[in-house]
């Protein structure tokens, strides 16, 4: 536990931090007999600038997704990948209308392109893609199913926003009783400030929050063949 104490001084008061050892919260969890990366919302929606809901350049977020990719197709993991479904409707949509300020827009409800991923690190058809509703992967999915038919014991988190749809799936992912990683270079959100804020809360309470040089090395030695 103390490790992950030690990595948020300086974010975190050292009062507060004592607080969490207190508790004695932020221990590790670790990985399982077997592991699946859950990719969340990195469409061009959410990756290309050209889109409102993309807050910004995101070219960073894109290199860490192909490295974290290409080490699950050449260790042969599940891969997952979950988008928002259908929009065109507004009962699809549902309460997104009473946040957004266009729900009905263009880009939002009719982009052919908007939902589609970037080829280099998209799905290919040996992967598994779940469309949502709401933030959580998993609330009104068949995620939780597919994980367990799977046989996976270990959720792998990367995508965006990590205070929105990362977080909501990671409390859920924990709440399903998953061991659960978030890869901190991999997930990215329109506030540095928030995205921040929230891997230091998951990192405590609900998950381990990695980088992908803390990571990789991990999965390649559980396991590699």
């Amino acid at each position: 536990m103390t490790d992950k104490l030690e990595k948020w001084r300086g974010y975190v008061s050292d009062e507060e931090l004592e607080t969490y050892r207190k508790a004695g919260f932020g221990r590790r969890i670790a990985l399982g007999r077997k592991a699946a990366l859950l990719n969340i919302d990195t469409t061009y929606m959410f990756v290309d600038p050209k889109y409102a809901m993309c807050g910004r350049e995101m070219s960073r977020l894109i290199a860490a997704l192909e490295r974290l990719t290409q080490v699950f197709r050449d260790l042969e993991l599940p891969i997952y990948y979950s988008r928002r479904g259908d929009r065109s409707h507004p009962v699809y949509r549902g309460s997104w209308n009473f946040k957004l300020s266009e729900p009905d827009a263009f880009q939002y409800v009719s982009d052919p392109v908007a939902d589609q991923w970037p080829p280099s690190y998209g799905p290919r058809p040996e992967d598994r893609i779940v469309q949502k509703g709401k933030p959580s992967s998993f609330f009104a999915t068949p995620l939780e199913s597919f994980l367990r038919y799977d046989d996976v014991d270990t959720v792998i988190i990367c995508g965006v926003t990590t205070s929105g749809c990362v977080r909501a799936s990671a409390v859920d992912a924990f709440s399903h009783n998953f061991r659960t990683i978030v890869v901190e270079d991999a997930c990215d959100d329109r506030s540095l400030q928030a995205h921040k804020a929230n891997l230091f809360d998951l990192d405590m309470k609900v998950c381990d929050v990695q980088s992908l040089d803390e990571l990789i090395p991990l999965l390649q030695d559980t396991y590699g063949k």
